[in-house]
């Protein structure tokens, strides 16, 4: 079940700008760490960030917390796997509210186009465990016989 959709769409240009003025600090209070390393590989630092930050606005608000409520812009990130799939990642903080909300897998699709940045984030409901008392009763199932209702005694 979807637990939450996200949307953003950015300028790059705004990033550059931002870049420009801020540099490495604006950098450290956006990246988280995995971020920072897949940074140093790319060949396109502004468009990099660009999509991190629009894509981090899309998840939370996804979310529905935006970042407020306990979700900073470092409590989430987003790193691509060895085939270039954008996955969603939490620092502990985000993680711990993630799993308080009841939020499942991430999913993130990214694009760019004449100097516009567009993410969509789907966040998946985490599957509820078993209630205590279907647990018991499974149990009691498999390994003996079930009480019988009043209406048979």
């Amino acid at each position: 079940m979807i637990y939450g959709i996200g949307v953003d769409v950015l300028q790059v240009v705004r990033i550059e700008r931002t870049l420009k003025r801020f540099g490495s600090h604006f950098l450290d209070r956006l990246l988280l760490p995995a971020e920072r390393e897949q940074l140093a590989r790319t060949a396109r630092p502004e468009r990099f960030v660009a999509m991190r930050f629009a894509a981090k606005e899309a998840v939370v608000k996804a979310m529905g917390t935006g970042f407020a409520h306990g979700m900073w812009i470092r409590d989430v990130g987003i790193v691509q796997d060895r085939r270039g799939k954008p996955e969603v990642i939490y620092s502990a903080r985000g993680e711990r509210l993630r799993r308080k909300l009841g939020i499942g897998a991430g999913h993130v699709t990214l694009t760019d186009e004449a100097g516009l940045v567009v993410a969509v984030a789907v966040l998946m409901a985490a599957p509820l465990a078993p209630a205590k008392s279907a647990r018991r009763t499974a149990v009691r199932r498999g390994t003996r016989r079930a009480p019988r209702s009043k209406a048979r005694q």
